[in-house]
Order: C-alpha cells, then sequence, then structure tokens
C-alpha cells in the first residue's frame, strides 16, 4: 500500500493535464505550434475588454483546446481517421448504445 494519492487518469481531450498553464506558455505554445495562430491569438487577446473576465477566461480556453486540437499526437490520428473513405463508420446510436458493445463485423 502507497502513501501517495491514487493517480487520476489522464484525459487526453481535457487540457488541465500538461497544457500551458498561464498566457505567457499559451503564447509560447502557439509560437511554437503555428504563427498564424499566435497572431490570431494576440489579435482577439487586444480586443478584449479586460473589465470582463469571463470574456478573457473563454478566449484562453478556447485558444488552450485549439492547441490541443491540433497538437497532440492521438487527437491528430483520430481526425486523419474520420476522413478516411475505408474507416468503419458507426452511428450515435451504435456509440452512445447502452451496452457499449458495437455490432460485431463493423
Amino acid at each position: 500500500m502507497s502513501a501517495l494519492p491514487a493517480e487520476e487518469p489522464i484525459n487526453p481531450y481535457r487540457t488541465q493535464h500538461g497544457g500551458p498553464r498561464t498566457v505567457t506558455q499559451l503564447r509560447a505554445a502557439l509560437t511554437a505550434a503555428s504563427a498564424a495562430d499566435r497572431e490570431g491569438f494576440e489579435a482577439e487577446l487586444g480586443a478584449l475588454d479586460l473589465d470582463d473576465p469571463d470574456a478573457y477566461a473563454a478566449l484562453v480556453r478556447a485558444w488552450r483546446h485549439r492547441l490541443v486540437m491540433r497538437t497532440r499526437p492521438e487527437i491528430l490520428a483520430a481526425v486523419a481517421t474520420s476522413t478516411d473513405p475505408a474507416a468503419p463508420r458507426f452511428t450515435s446510436e451504435e456509440i452512445l448504445a447502452a451496452d457499449g458493445h458495437q455490432e460485431a463485423g463493423r
């Protein structure tokens, strides 16, 4: 038995684990990923009313999400698979089925 707390599983679709935590870190990550994204972020940031903390938080959240969507290998692989015409297709009913099983042979 360990005295360490149980580790929470990492959800690759959430940004709280290992993503940029400050605007400076977000700027650096955007610069490394895409100069155009960095410019877009700066333009939107410059247009914000800084007296509106909700708008500021929403902007940062949106750009962190965009960064994750464009840089996480598992998300990029999922997007590539979704555009592959030979990849299997499932309906939302199949995906959200209560039993969690997909039809055999699909």
